[in-house]
Order: structure tokens, then C-alpha cells, then sequence
């Protein structure tokens, strides 16, 4: 009867550490997930925080379905409403699913202005910054290109349960004479989630 004495500093069982300079065969007993430091003359895993990078690009170029003006939101405020009333609708992103967005379009209706929060964003106080600082005034069509100089610089990411609020407020003096809308429309693409 024949033993096979296998020593425990093997470089290719778990917890033991190869020798210096040991180069693994690879396609044998392991698939190579490290590099080699020329410094220390050893070899080091990869750090988590690059397999994370490489999943946020895979999910930000696996796109399933895009975001459109059929995913807007709207706040209604009622007619007769008095100055400075403030009325908020969320939209929430899916379990499951990623938001990639790159445009904002928010339309104002006379006698109200809007704005919008983002709950991933810093809170001022508890309550989420609004996203404009000043609202966007009464009567006004305006885009948001998200990735442009002097906004985001990127797309904005959403991952399940972010929330983006759109704030409507009462600006006319003698309140509302209509039933009046605040709307914003968010563009971009949904993917599935893989961090």
C-alpha cells in the first residue's frame, strides 16, 4: 500500500502561502485572481473594489428597457390652493433593477414652482436637498442633462429604493385658480442590478 504524503506549504491548497517567486500553473490547480507585486516578490489577491468596478460597467452597458416620459411623475396641487402650499409625489426605483439617468426635463404650470430631491443625495437637516436649490420658477420647460458641466459630470445612478421627489409650491399671491401641475420626466436606461 502506497501513502501519498502531500507537505501542508503546497502551494495550491487554501490558507497556504506560496513561496516567493512561485509562478501558479495555471489551467492545473488554479485560476489565476491575483497579480504579482514586483516589490515584495509575492503574489496578491485582487482587491474586491475591482471585481465592484468591473460590475458597474457591466451594468451600465447592459441596458433592459429605457426610462421615458411614461415613467414621469406628477404632483398635482388643487385648485384654490394658498401661497406657499407645498405638495410632493416620490417615484421609486424597483427591487431588482438599476436606473442609469442622463436627463431631467421638468415642466412648471403657471402659479407654481417646482423642484425635485434625490434620496441618495446629502439630507439638509433630515430632509433630502432639493436638487435645483432655487426652484424652477412658474411656467417653465426645463432639461437637466445630468452628465454636462455643472451638474453631475455622470449619469445619475439609482439603485432599489432610491427615491426621486418632485415638490411643487404654491408661487401666486392669491393662491391657485386651477388645478396645477408640476412635472418631471426622467430619461435614461434601466438594467439589472449586479452590485
Amino acid at each position: 500500500m502506497n501513502k501519498k504524503i502531500v507537505p501542508q506549504q503546497y502551494p495550491g491548497y487554501p490558507g497556504a502561502r506560496p513561496p516567493k517567486g512561485w509562478v501558479p500553473p495555471l489551467g492545473q490547480s488554479l485560476a489565476l485572481l491575483g497579480v504579482y507585486d514586483n516589490e515584495s516578490g509575492n503574489w496578491m489577491g485582487l482587491p474586491l473594489q475591482v471585481f465592484r468596478e468591473a460590475l458597474l460597467n457591466a451594468e451600465a452597458i447592459h441596458t433592459e428597457d429605457r426610462i421615458d416620459e411614461r415613467d414621469k411623475v406628477e404632483v398635482t396641487v388643487p385648485d384654490a390652493s394658498a401661497q406657499d402650499t407645498v405638495k410632493t409625489v416620490e417615484l421609486e426605483v424597483p427591487a431588482g433593477e438599476v436606473w442609469f439617468l442622463n436627463r431631467l426635463n421638468l415642466v412648471t404650470e403657471a402659479e407654481v414652482s417646482g423642484n425635485f430631491r434625490v434620496s441618495k443625495f446629502p439630507k439638509s437637516d433630515t430632509i433630502d436637498k432639493k436638487y435645483l436649490g432655487t426652484d424652477q420658477a412658474a411656467g417653465a420647460n426645463t432639461n437637466y442633462d445630468l452628465a454636462a458641466a455643472g451638474q453631475l459630470g455622470a449619469d445619475l445612478r439609482l439603485t432599489p429604493g432610491d427615491k426621486l421627489t418632485v415638490v411643487a409650491t404654491v408661487t401666486a399671491a392669491g393662491g391657485t385658480t386651477a388645478a396645477r401641475k408640476v412635472t418631471l420626466n426622467p430619461y435614461g436606461r434601466k438594467a439589472r442590478r449586479l452590485v
